[in-house]
């Protein structure tokens, strides 16, 4: 539990910080949400883990590539017991297609995204490591508000406490919705 408070924590800091020096920024950023719900091969009827804590910052680097940081504290609804599955972080690295005329606009159009992802399970115990990449769209609207659709196609890492190794695939949908500033 002190894990996933210091985790909240140090994000809220981080955020509350990005957005204090908004003023000085030469380049746009993102603050949106992520909802997302996990479903593994292995889960029993009905189980699944639901991100209680998808918060996403993306900023515009130069006129084509962004980075961008999802936090990831999924709640595991098991039929056992309710309880924290998952923490961790994901980042990415959205590389868009066309390149945009002015380089302090919001990034939208199509992209394709390196992303890489750390996690640990607390309900499994084990830690992860994922590879990915991502192609996806972004719809920005008049007043700054947008959506990020991707597709994410990779693998994941998985490296248990009782020293097992392995390798699975991976695939997700991410729906982004949040708000550009500049």
């Amino acid at each position: 539990m002190k894990r996933i408070v210091v985790l909240i924590f140090f994000t809220l800091i981080l955020f509350s910080n990005l957005l204090l020096k908004a003023q000085e920024r030469e380049h746009p950023f993102f603050i949106g949400i992520n909802p997302s719900i996990t479903v593994e091969p292995y889960y029993l009827k009905n189980e699944m883990d639901i991100n209680i804590f998808p918060i996403v910052f993306q900023q515009k680097i130069c006129t084509r590539v962004d980075y961008r940081i999802t936090t990831i504290l999924n709640l595991g609804l098991r039929q056992a017991k309710n309880e924290i599955s998952h923490i961790g972080v994901q980042g990415s690295f959205p590389i868009y297609i066309f390149k945009q005329k002015i380089s302090n606009t919001p990034s939208k159009g199509l992209y394709i995204a390196p992303g890489v992802g750390f996690t640990r399970n607390l309900i499994e115990k084990h830690t992860n490591f994922g590879l990915w990449a991502e192609p996806g769209y972004s719809f920005v609207f008049e007043d700054l508000f947008a959506i990020t659709i991707g597709v994410q196609f990779g693998a994941t890492h998985f490296r248990y406490d009782t020293g097992v190794k392995k390798w699975g695939s991976h695939f997700g949908i991410k729906i982004i919705i949040g708000q550009w500033f500049s």
